[in-house]
């Protein structure tokens, strides 16, 4: 596979998992998503999947949106597994809400990242 194609793969799965924030975040700022809907239960199950790098569930999604979850460094943005409990649960507070708002942040950034770096190989 060519880093072109590589790079290539890399933006759309930010892009999903981005889209698939968005919704969630959306969708709690117009009603406050008391009962999860298939959006908030697929990226609560994800970031329960990404807390053990996908380990458990054998996802190469789960490996994929936590290795985009982490800092520089390696470590995690915040505590996924948390965040995807409660997401599943259903109620979602302020607190969740800021959560999802950072992975937004950090997807952005990295989507920004591979963005400039597609440029730089065409």
């Amino acid at each position: 596979m060519s880093d072109l194609s590589l790079l290539s793969s890399v933006y759309a799965n930010v892009e999903e998992f981005a889209s698939l924030i968005d919704a969630v975040i959306q969708r709690v700022r117009q009603d406050g998503a008391a009962v999860p809907n298939a959006d908030q239960t697929h990226l609560g199950q994800l970031l329960v999947d990404a807390s053990d790098h996908g380990r458990s569930a054998q996802s190469y999604e789960a490996l994929m949106f936590d290795s985009l979850l982490r800092t520089r460094t390696g470590e995690p943005l915040l505590d996924l597994e948390k965040l995807g409990r409660r997401l599943l649960a259903g109620p979602i507070d302020a607190s969740d809400q800021r959560q999802l708002e950072i992975l937004a942040a950090g997807l952005e950034q990295e989507r920004t990242d591979v963005a400039n770096r597609l440029r730089a190989r065409r």
